[in-house]
């Protein structure tokens, strides 16, 4: 069973035009529909603070631990060499998926969890059994995921893989809205979109269980 949730939330360069909208939540709450909640009388208007998030090379970076008056000086090892890229998980069999298969959420192989890097939400997945990786990997390919979450993804989606625990994590570019403060979203962090990906529906090999 769902339920549908309508948010109300505006953002407008002058005070007044903000003024001026917020008199109108009395009308809202006694004329729409039933189940209005969260009013908690007439809202003021307040200012966004938007993230500004940056990189900054660690060498440009002194750090340092403070006990009392005491100073100590933390040196932080700079220029490593490039990790190298693990191996790639096997891709299935190029006749995979078949028609005839059927088809399942997602949450039945795997869990997920999501969360926010500033206007970008990574999504981890993991496959409930190493041996169903080949055939999540196979279906959650970036084009797949950009469209199902194209009513909140603007940007582009990133594959990365995380190997020794059989996952998969997706980079989602420009998909909060702004982020945080800047955003108008109900969910401006992005933790419920790992659970919105575990509804799409990937095909699995008859007597997969």
């Amino acid at each position: 069973m769902r339920e549908a949730v309508l948010q109300v939330a505006v953002m407008h360069p002058q005070k007044e035009a903000l003024e001026l909208f917020a008199r109108e939540i009395a009308p809202a709450g006694t004329s729409w529909s039933p189940g209005t909640t969260g009013a908690g009388g007439r809202p003021s208007p307040s200012p966004c603070i938007r993230q500004f998030a940056f990189m900054v090379d660690k060498k440009r970076v002194q750090a340092q631990v403070r006990i009392g008056s005491e100073v100590h000086e933390i040196a932080v090892p700079a220029g490593q060499a490039p990790v190298p890229p693990p191996d790639p998980t096997p891709a299935p069999d190029a006749i995979f998926p078949r028609e005839d298969w059927p088809q399942v959420p997602l949450v039945q192989l795997a869990w997920a969890r999501s969360g926010d890097k500033g206007n970008q939400s990574n999504i981890g997945v993991i496959a409930r059994r190493p041996e169903w990786l080949p055939w999540l990997r196979g279906q959650l390919t970036p084009e797949r995921v950009k469209a199902w979450l194209g009513h909140l993804v603007a940007g582009d989606v990133v594959r990365y893989d995380v190997p020794g625990i059989h996952a998969m994590n997706f980079l989602c570019s420009e998909a909060l809205d702004g982020g945080g403060t800047a955003s108008l979203r109900n969910d401006p962090l992005g933790k419920g979109m790992g659970q919105i990906l575990l509804a799409m529906p990937v095909a699995v090999p008859p007597g997969w269980r």
